[in-house]
């Protein structure tokens, strides 16, 4: 599982470090999702962090009977970082699995743990965490202007 999650995730494995890979590995279980399975549903409660290994997966937003999409996600990303994140710890869209998919689970409490206890763990996730952020607020607001006619 290491060498996978070290290709899948170079940049964060550089900067963790042999040793907090391992504690970041210890503190994940291995899923394996089947495909047209809702990992979330928007505002629905959310109890851990999936670091996507393999496979691919829709995101999108839910209103009544409407959906919009917001994409795709697929190996190298994270989801249901923003409802552990923002605290609320309720899904911020809904997202199911479009194929077979292999992820990493860490339960909340293990995450607050591990950056609680490791400032080293702690920069890292947060770094990795924010440039993704960062990089779904640019797709979103792309989306938002196509919707605009800009």
């Amino acid at each position: 599982m290491k060498q996978l999650f070290v290709r899948t995730f170079p940049a964060l494995a550089a900067e963790l470090g042999d040793s907090n890979i391992d504690s970041l590995l210890a503190a994940c279980r291995l899923v394996e999702l089947a495909p047209d399975r809702k990992l979330f549903r928007d505002r629905m409660p959310v109890e851990s962090l999936y670091l996507i290994l393999a496979g691919e997966l829709s995101v999108s937003l839910e209103e009544g009977d409407k959906a919009f999409s917001l994409g795709t996600a697929g190996p190298g990303q994270w989801l249901g970082e923003v409802s552990v994140l923002s605290g609320s710890m309720l899904g911020s869209a809904t997202v199911t699995t479009l194929t077979p998919v292999s992820a990493l689970k860490l339960h909340f409490q293990d995450f607050d743990r591990l950056i609680r206890d490791n400032d080293h763990i702690a920069n890292a996730l947060l770094s990795d965490l924010i440039g993704l952020l960062a990089a779904r607020l640019r797709i979103s607001a792309a989306a938002i202007g196509k919707l605009a006619g800009k």
